[in-house]
């Protein structure tokens, strides 16, 4: 599976193609087998942990910091680590019954390597009904491998957070694996991910055919193989064949999911939720078919009702769907003109016609006010910040003339009054103020 990630070229695709046919499809049989290899995995997996001293009080912390000490986003450098943790965590801590094992199990965990009698976590843990890969994470993790998955690597960072009960007298970390656990830990592992890859290359064939059907000219065909076949592997991942689905009817959705998001995030120029795009997509069905059929547009109601949302969200979602537009789109009808890139100015820094325009008015005002007293003219060029300062007030100005705020008043009122006479002036005053 290493090499299906890194390929790329015509070759490969031959590649893949030639590596298909060495899987044929697998009879409900054979997946129903293979599955329940993956699931007993991660029976023993935890059965191992809970025997061992050092998996056990891993165990413990996790319960404790899970339900007291969560994943938090803030912390988070990769928010990928944060988001996977998410994943395979959320529903324990959402379902009220299973928050009530894991606050039991909390207790159980802290008490019975101390006190004698029957321990009861095997059995709560199986309620619990954990994903086979965050089993194999917790596994992983008491082997301190360098070659982890995504999920070993977000433990280790939510770990670093960890906090620890004052009743625990040493860390998970220093105690040692014992060597029968580490062997039984081992043998697991390739078990769970042998399941896992047989399911993957038995069904790459129904990728092949997803990425087919979506059409797309700007997402070549390799890249929705790609995105097809992470969905295939996380549907192996979740598949459970005790429901009695066959898996491909369980993948098809996941690879269906993976490739269109992908091609939701290749297609736009501002990124949106999966979510929001469908319901943006929704909304333009309605529309066409509303025109196609009337001939006119449709009202915000109207599209409200039919997709049985607010009249508020439907006008979101119209805007939502015109937010983003290229910046590489020809300014003009000319194809090799300006792009409108190229049209958009630093807004740093003003446009070049706007200096020069306020150069030319201030340039303007300042001649006009040689007409005017000594005293009225400090008035009205500091008063509006003729002289590139910033503008004071009235009260601002009667402290840095020493005078009183009435006698500026008066002196701006008889510059004013001076200054109406002449051509133009209260104009550019006006324009002044409303660059300000």
């Amino acid at each position: 599976m290493n090499q299906i990630s890194k390929t790329s070229g015509p070759e490969d695709l031959e590649w893949l193609y030639a590596h298909s046919r060495n899987y044929p499809l697998l009879s409900a049989e054979q997946e129903r087998n293979i599955d329940e290899g993956k699931w007993q995995t991660r029976d023993v997996l935890l059965e191992t942990l809970l025997a061992d001293a050092r998996g056990r009080l891993f165990l413990a912390q996790w319960v404790e910091n899970l339900l007291y000490n969560p994943p938090n986003l803030k912390v988070f450098l990769d928010k990928e680590h944060y988001y996977v943790l998410r994943r395979e965590q959320s529903d324990l801590v959402k379902d009220a019954e299973k928050l009530k094992l894991l606050k039991r199990l909390h207790k159980l965990l802290g008490k019975t390597h101390k006190l004698a009698g029957k321990d009861d976590s095997p059995r709560i843990l199986a309620q619990l009904e954990l994903s086979p890969l965050l089993v194999a994470g917790f596994a992983d993790i008491q082997l301190s491998s360098s070659d982890s998955g995504e999920i070993v690597a977000a433990l280790r960072y939510w770990r670093k957070f960890w906090t620890e009960s004052n009743t625990e007298e040493v860390s998970a970390k220093e105690l040692p694996v014992c060597n029968e656990s580490r062997q039984v830990i081992r043998r697991q592992l390739k078990a769970f991910f042998n399941a896992r890859e047989q399911l993957v290359n038995h069904n790459l064939r129904l990728v092949f055919a997803i990425a087919g059907k979506m059409k797309s000219t700007a997402v070549p065909y390799m890249d929705r193989v790609q995105s097809g076949m992470l969905g295939l592997i996380r549907a192996a991942e979740k598949y459970d064949s005790r429901t009695g689905h066959r898996f491909s009817t369980y993948a098809y959705n996941w690879i269906n999911q993976s490739s269109r998001r992908m091609l939701e995030d290749q297609r736009s120029i501002v990124r949106l939720p999966s979510d929001v795009n469908e319901q943006v997509n929704r909304l333009y069905r309605e529309s066409l078919a509303h025109l196609n059929a009337t001939g006119e547009d449709p009202s915000i109601n109207l599209l409200a009702d039919r997709l049985q949302i607010e009249p508020d969200a439907v006008a979101r979602l119209q805007q939502t769907g015109n937010l983003s537009i290229s910046l590489d789109s020809p300014f003009s009808s000319d194809p090799d003109g300006l792009t409108l890139g190229d049209t958009l100015s630093d807004m740093t820094y003003s446009p070049p016609a706007a200096k020069a325009e306020q150069a030319s008015l201030n340039s303007f005002l300042i001649s006009s006010l040689k007409g005017l007293a000594p005293q009225e003219r400090s008035v009205v060029t500091l008063r509006w910040g003729l002289d590139d300062s910033p503008p004071l007030s009235r009260r601002e100005l009667a402290d840095y003339l020493t005078v009183s705020t009435e006698r500026i008043r008066q002196l701006e009122m008889s510059a004013l009054g001076k200054l109406r006479n002449t051509d133009g002036v209260a104009e550019a005053f006006s324009d002044y103020q409303m660059r300000d």
